[in-house]
């Protein structure tokens, strides 16, 4: 009688599960607004390129600058601000100082346009562009220059512009593993973490010298400011998933691949984006690490000021999650 009731209980209770095509269904429709999404996050900025209130210089006469304020505004309205400077020296100080993209000085040779590629190419052709058309309807010859030229092997800046993903995936991808493959060893994964964005940083930074030919300067800065990227985002995605677990993973690579990574600004600019979206870009992690590789890179590490505070309050972020996280196991082991 026992065995009989024992044997009783050990069937399994049925579970009612939807009909197959309904199920099919919903995955079908999760997919499709899962791809919709990404599709938005990724097509949308390239889809709304165009400057929003760009920031040049104009040096030399007050004239003549003001004459090229004017056709620049009639021509692309809302498109550029424009700064004025006493001479040429002083432009050029600010283009290096990345306080502008680039600009007209008008001396007694005749007008000469600086730009600033290592800044943001899409700018500076767009530049050369507007400079060429008000030459051509003033008839005076217009003398050009660079003042952070792309290198010889990568001239058009591709190999920067194509390593926003990567960079993006190494702040992602480790945190997600480790906290996926250590449950517990909070302390493990935050040195591995440390490590990896140390090695990751020298190894981009190697890639995009030595195979890419992006870059042909300042080797150990970029390291350095890839390495503080890779930090701060990786940081914060293990800080996420160490205390919220699948969760926290999900936000966060939600957030970096769908928010961060197109708003970066890498492959055009962020005053090349949505009015508001660059700006928000230049918040976030990816943003941050990518306005600081274009000031190693190309200008001495100038204009890196703000990205590395910014880079560093994310690392300081993710290490409070990290911290609380540890405190909340070992609360739980005390239990």
């Amino acid at each position: 009688m026992v065995t009989d009731t024992a044997h009783r209980h050990t069937h399994a209770v049925p579970v009612h599960e939807p009909p197959a095509a309904i199920r099919a269904t919903g995955i079908i429709a999760v997919l499709t607004v899962a791809i919709a999404l990404v599709a938005i996050a990724f097509a949308l900025p390239a889809a709304r390129t165009a400057p929003h209130a760009v920031p040049i210089g104009a040096a030399g006469p007050q004239s003549a600058s003001g004459e090229v304020a004017a056709t620049l505004q009639k021509q692309a309205p809302g498109a550029f601000t424009i700064t004025y400077y006493p001479g040429e020296e002083a432009l050029r100080d600010a283009i290096r100082n990345r306080d502008v993209y680039g600009g007209i000085a008008f001396g007694p040779d005749g007008p000469r346009l600086l730009t600033a590629t290592g800044g943001s190419p899409m700018v500076a052709q767009m530049l050369t562009q507007m400079a060429n058309g008000i030459a051509a309807k003033t008839g005076v010859p217009l003398a050009t220059e660079d003042l952070a030229p792309p290198t010889v092997q990568d001239p058009r800046g591709a190999g920067l512009a194509a390593s926003a993903l990567p960079i993006t995936l190494a702040g992602l991808l480790p945190a997600v593993a480790l906290v996926l493959a250590l449950k517990r060893e909070v302390w493990t994964r935050f040195t591995a973490v440390v490590i990896f964005a140390g090695v990751a940083g020298v190894s981009i930074a190697a890639l995009l010298r030595y195979v890419l030919g992006s870059i042909d300067a300042n080797f150990w800065g970029v390291a350095g400011g890839l390495s503080l990227g890779i930090l701060a985002a990786g940081l914060t995605m293990l800080g996420l998933g160490s205390l919220f677990g699948r969760f926290g993973l999900a936000l966060g690579a939600v957030a970096a691949l769908l928010i961060g990574n197109p708003l970066s600004g890498l492959t055009s600019a962020p005053e090349m984006l949505p009015t508001g979206w660059g700006q928000l870009g230049q918040w976030l992690p990816q943003g941050a690490n990518a306005t600081l590789l274009r000031s190693t890179a190309f200008f001495d590490g100038a204009g890196g000021a703000l990205p590395i505070v910014v880079l560093t309050c994310w690392s300081l972020l993710g290490i409070a999650l990290v911290v609380t996280a540890a405190l909340t196991i070992e609360r739980r082991g005390a239990r």
